[in-house]
């Protein structure tokens, strides 16, 4: 965080930061994807206010908490994350109960969208995504079929030097094109925008590092905006 953040109140100082990014940006963005682990210590009250700002300037909230964890502690997370106002997460398959996990965040007025952990950006995920199962195939294939079965509402893929196109045209195929594929990597990590025609339609491009502490959060976002476009209208 920018040193002109800094304050004894560190919670509030992490939220001003926050807020001032989504009035900054909110002309070339259409969603939000806070990461849980920068925001711990936070009330509830803090989290609503940023989803409210969020809502405000017409974008979605998506908290990348990368849950992951047996029903009923996945239901009590999704309580709270509701309740704080968020419209979607990150979901970590590791455990294997995605359909668990997408029946109890779609429940009622609960309506949470679900964002299942597929391929990810960081390069340690060769060691497990892209090894086979005892079926043969690759473990990001076989959580991009869960995904399809489950209900879930998208997948997370990386477009970094070890995923490749043939990897994501695989798994919008598996999954259908109505997922929506959020996709890390862009920016900081040295993701290929080339990648993104790969994917389709239905897609939500995070460069948040490269914008977030920039000297000008706004123009930056708009540079990326422009480039996104570029990629997928080629």
């Amino acid at each position: 965080m920018p040193k002109r953040y800094q304050d004894k109140d560190e919670n509030a100082a992490r939220l001003k930061f926050c807020l001032d990014i989504v009035r900054l940006t909110h002309e070339y963005c259409c969603a939000y994807k806070p990461n849980l682990q920068y925001v711990l210590g936070w009330t509830g009250d803090d989290h609503r206010r940023l989803t409210s700002a969020i809502r405000e300037a017409g974008a979605v909230s998506i908290l990348d908490c990368k849950l992951g964890d047996i029903g009923d502690s996945v239901d009590s997370a999704l309580y709270h994350i509701r309740r704080w106002g968020y419209d979607a997460i990150t979901y970590n398959p590791l455990l294997g109960n995605i359909r668990e996990a997408v029946d109890k965040a779609h429940t009622g007025e609960r309506q949470l969208g679900l964002i299942v952990l597929t391929l990810t950006s960081n390069t340690e995920a060769l060691r497990y995504q892209k090894s086979g199962t005892n079926e043969g195939t690759p473990l990001f294939s076989a959580i991009a079929q869960d995904v399809k079965e489950s209900g879930a509402d998208g997948c997370v893929v990386g477009v970094t030097s070890h995923v490749t196109e043939k990897d994501i045209r695989l798994i919008r195929s598996i999954v259908g094109p109505d997922k929506v594929f959020l996709i890390p990597g862009i920016g900081v990590q040295g993701g290929d925008l080339g990648k993104l025609a790969a994917a389709g339609k239905n897609i939500l491009v995070n460069a948040s590092r490269d914008i977030i502490y920039s000297d000008d959060p706004g123009r930056r976002a708009e540079d990326y905006r422009r480039k996104i476009l570029e990629a997928i209208l080629v």
